[in-house]
């Protein structure tokens, strides 16, 4: 099953039997047959008919509204699962200092872990590694034995945020000067790769939100974000262990391999400083979906232990996972690694 992503302006999604269609001005300009959709991304000004929501609803099949720059709108959804045992337990847990702290120190460790993972997988791939990539790669090894000894919630946070800084100053060592990203920035993405970054977060974290709500989780209540108001907390953190493996590797790659170059990017205005095209959004989105669907080993990816699964399924694992230590089955929270 795949994601149907919808960027084309003025567009409408209808309902027609099995299937839907994408029209405009009365034409059907694409369709695709229900069984096969997983979930739907909507970008910008495009309507859903009434008999399309409803079967949308009716086949549990989400929507996520996003602008034309990937912000988040909203989501349409079904009835919510009934794992009210599962909830109940998320929120007692949130009392618990000295265990969330346990699990928060787990999300941060799979982080950098994948962050140093792909900065030695590139690094690899080079005919000579800069030695500030070298020293960054060892840095994030030192900030990985200081996860354990973190004490305080606000002190794990801190030391995140320093070392994925860090990281970032690898991943320019990774993509030429000519795309000028210089650090990590979000409000607005003031270049190219930040752009795709942004991008790629956004959709990732729709990803995980779907995969915490199929567990059963309330997924505003969140352990290393904790509480933020109409913040999914949790998907948020579920999405830590993978943004290093599943965005920021490939950004690396479609700037490197000229899948996505500066052509694709004009310059916009100061609430967009630069816009990616139309063409360029089409490549970017199926090169995402091309990795969420790349198979993985994962522990638990078939019934008798390890298997090879796609992403998207690690994903779901990982928040059946969390849901196990959550119902006190588990005392630890596995990450995922990269491999």
């Amino acid at each position: 099953m795949a994601t149907l992503y919808l960027i084309e302006q003025g567009a409408m999604l209808h309902c027609d039997g099995k299937r839907l269609e994408v029209r405009r001005e009365g034409e059907v300009i694409g369709s695709a047959p229900l069984v096969k959709i997983h979930d739907i991304v909507v970008f910008g000004n495009i309507g859903l008919s009434t008999p399309a929501i409803k079967r949308l609803l009716e086949r549990n099949i989400d929507v996520v509204f996003l602008t034309l720059d990937g912000h988040y709108h909203g989501r349409l959804v079904g009835e919510m699962s009934a794992h009210v045992a599962l909830r109940q337990a998320q929120y007692a847990r949130t009392g618990d200092a000295e265990r969330s702290l346990r699990q928060a120190r787990q999300i941060v460790e799979g982080k950098l872990r994948n962050q140093r993972a792909v900065l030695q997988r590139f690094n690899r791939n080079r005919a000579s590694a800069p030695d500030e990539l070298t020293t960054i790669i060892d840095e994030t090894e030192r900030n990985l034995r200081r996860v354990s000894r973190t004490t305080r919630l606000h002190a794990l946070l801190g030391l995140e945020g320093s070392a994925t800084a860090r990281y970032f100053s690898g991943v320019r060592a990774l993509i030429g000067p000519e795309w000028r990203f210089n650090s990590r920035q979000r409000r607005p993405p003031p270049d190219p790769v930040n752009v795709l970054l942004s991008l790629g977060y956004t959709l990732l974290a729709h990803k995980a939100l779907g995969a915490v709500q199929a567990a059963g989780f309330d997924p505003y209540l969140g352990i290393l974000h904790q509480y933020a108001y109409k913040h999914p907390s949790l998907a948020l953190d579920l999405m830590e262990e993978f943004r290093p493996i599943l965005v920021d590797s490939l950004v690396i790659r479609l700037c490197n391999d000229g899948r996505i170059t500066l052509d694709d990017f004009t310059p916009g205005d100061e609430a967009r400083p630069v816009v990616l095209s139309d063409d360029g959004m089409r490549r970017f989105l199926a090169a995402f979906e091309e990795r969420m669907r790349t198979e993985a080993t994962h522990p638990e990816g078939s019934d008798s232990g390890p298997g090879k699964v796609s992403y998207l399924r690690c994903l779901e694992l990982q928040a059946r996972r969390l849901a196990r230590v959550v119902r006190g089955e588990t005392d630890l929270y596995e990450p995922f690694s990269a491999r």
